[in-house]
């Protein structure tokens, strides 16, 4: 698994939310990995504040608001760390091509095996049937189990094929392709996208 090289301080949470599945943005707690790795998760604090901004970014449509802060110790910090990676293992697996690796299963089935006490169902919008949890996560390890469940529905269906690395130049992001056609390249329109388009229109204006 990857490395975190570098650190962030507590007031540079710049969390990201264009990974398309909760257990993405998560990975995505990580920055920067193409260029050693830029930590958002150094102390329990910082988790707890990943929670709550995760919780207001999937309420945002609906309004709801925000439950209460979800308190994270050093251990539970740490083995949290443990989860995102493993997660990432199997993402890197998926898109490589590769094997996945023996110790992520492990690491994301420890945390699967929680799943039973934490209720699911299978609500309906539109017609389409979306699995859902019942009730809002009570304290940070059912919000973890909740990310680990998440992780292993993708890596574990046939949609593993939308995960994607994003392909901008210096950017290592990891996000789930909700596009129609599959064709997504970038982590963001907006970011990478746009670079990658002004770098090409350089290219084509130097070129002429």
């Amino acid at each position: 698994m990857e490395s975190q090289v570098r650190g962030s301080s507590p007031s540079s949470r710049d969390w990201v939310w264009y990974g398309g599945r909760p257990s993405i943005d998560f990975v995505n707690t990580l920055r920067d990995r193409f260029r050693g790795g830029r930590d958002l998760l150094l102390a329990p604090d910082d988790l707890t504040a990943w929670f709550t901004a995760a919780r207001q970014q999937a309420a945002a449509p609906t309004g709801e608001p925000s439950a209460e802060r979800l308190a994270v110790d050093d251990e539970l910090l740490a083995q949290a760390v443990r989860l995102r990676e493993a997660v990432d293992a199997g993402v890197r697996a998926v898109v490589a091509g590769t094997p996945f690796p023996e110790e992520a299963a492990e690491v994301i089935n420890s945390w699967l095996a929680r799943a039973a006490e934490h209720p699911l169902r299978l609500a309906v919008h539109d017609g389409r049937p979306t699995l859902q949890h019942t009730h809002r996560p009570a304290d940070a390890t059912t919000a973890l189990v909740r990310i680990a469940v998440d992780a292993a529905e993708i890596l574990g269906g046939e949609d593993r094929r939308r995960l994607k690395i994003c392909t901008g130049n210096g950017c290592s992001a990891r996000y789930y392709d909700k596009s129609p056609g599959g064709r997504r390249r970038w982590c963001s329109m907006s970011g990478c996208g746009n670079r990658a388009k002004a770098a090409q229109h350089r290219q084509r204006t130097a070129a002429e």
